[in-house]
């Protein structure tokens, strides 16, 4: 195990310098790995590429939008509330590239209510109300553009996971949102990187959570 990791690590700090490679498939490289990355080691060598790339690539949605993905992303994994709220400082550093560049693409509201999920993550205790409406108001705007995307619903669902019980939360009626997710991600043909599309098997992880409760 520990030799597949390094060796995924070595592979993904090569790419980068083949100056022949378009910057679609720099993105998929890198993403074909972290959407299956386990080790947090290499989920932050991960996040360090999709940034260098964001940064050899000022203009472009999709880099700037990995690199704020990929830094909320890591955040869960975070040990502390100070490293944890650090890495989502960096993320909104590109997202506000993000929003710059593609204000009303509806994936642009999608990773700003991610943002504010992650900020919850961190202290809902005390973000409830501002992070909260925060991500409520952009899942509305996203669903708005199309109902049908499939991560309104994870994220719903996600959120729903984590919220107490006696506030309507858990994973019985969490489940409804993943499995509804779940549908939808199997009607997303879309292949190309440059069109954000991920999700699928952080849902599936979800689902199997509340089930497990069954």
């Amino acid at each position: 195990m520990k030799t597949r990791v390094l060796i995924a690590i070595f592979s993904v700090f090569q790419f980068i310098n083949v100056s022949a490679q378009t910057l679609e498939e720099q993105l998929n490289q890198v993403y074909l790995i972290a959407d299956t990355a386990k080790s947090s080691e290499l989920q932050n060598q991960l996040s360090s590429q999709f940034e260098l790339i964001a940064m050899m690539n000022p203009d472009s949605y999709a880099a700037n939008y990995y690199a704020a993905l990929s830094k909320a992303m890591l955040s869960y994994t975070g040990k502390d509330q100070k490293s944890r709220d650090e890495l989502l400082d960096l993320a909104d550093q590109f997202y506000e590239k993000v929003k710059t560049l593609e204000q009303t693409n509806q994936e642009t509201f999608v990773l700003g209510a991610l943002l504010a999920n992650a900020r919850l993550s961190v202290d809902g205790g005390s973000r409830w109300k501002e992070q909260g409406e925060i991500f409520e108001k952009n899942l509305t705007a996203a669903r708005a553009i199309n109902p049908n995307n499939p991560r309104i619903a994870h994220l719903k669902g996600v959120a729903v996971f984590f919220t107490p019980k006696m506030f309507g939360g858990g994973k019985k009626n969490a489940l409804e949102y993943l499995l509804k997710a779940e549908e939808l991600y199997k009607l997303e043909t879309e292949a190309s990187v440059l069109k954000p599309h991920w999700g699928s098997r952080r849902n599936s992880y979800y689902i199997g959570m509340c089930k497990e409760e069954k």
